[in-house]
């Protein structure tokens, strides 16, 4: 899925080590819709953002490379956790997000995500 807005919050980061000896860290992140149906009511996302092992530093150095009011483009997956507690089955629900990217503004004012170039000719038959 896919979601596109401004950066509005951006949690503490958080980080250790798995049982295994991995290295992650994770961080929470609320992004306001861009362009909404309805301007009064924008929808508001909190998005988790986990990383780890080669990919910790994304999450780690997030701060580095986004900021409150960065226009982004955000590729989650919706995720259900269940587990047991005190003999009861419980779940609960959360927003992963796995890529971000800045979003830039066209002439017309609407933001489309930068696309890298690439001098590989597209092998796509559409």
């Amino acid at each position: 899925m896919n979601f596109l807005g401004k950066i509005t919050e951006i949690g503490k980061i958080n980080s250790g080590t798995s049982a295994k000896g991995v290295e992650w860290a994770s961080l929470d992140i609320e992004i306001t819709e861009s362009n909404p149906h309805n301007e009064q009511y924008p929808q508001i996302g909190l998005f988790s953002f986990f990383k780890n092992g080669e990919y910790v530093k994304f999450a780690k150095d997030f701060n580095d490379f986004y900021k409150i009011g960065d226009e982004v483009n955000v590729d989650f997956n919706l995720k259900c956790i269940k587990y047991e507690k005190d003999g009861e089955q419980r779940k609960f629900y959360k927003t992963e997000a796995w890529k971000l990217e800045k979003a830039a503004e066209t002439v017309e004012g609407v933001p489309v995500v930068d696309q890298p170039k690439s001098n590989q000719p597209d092998d796509l038959p559409f």
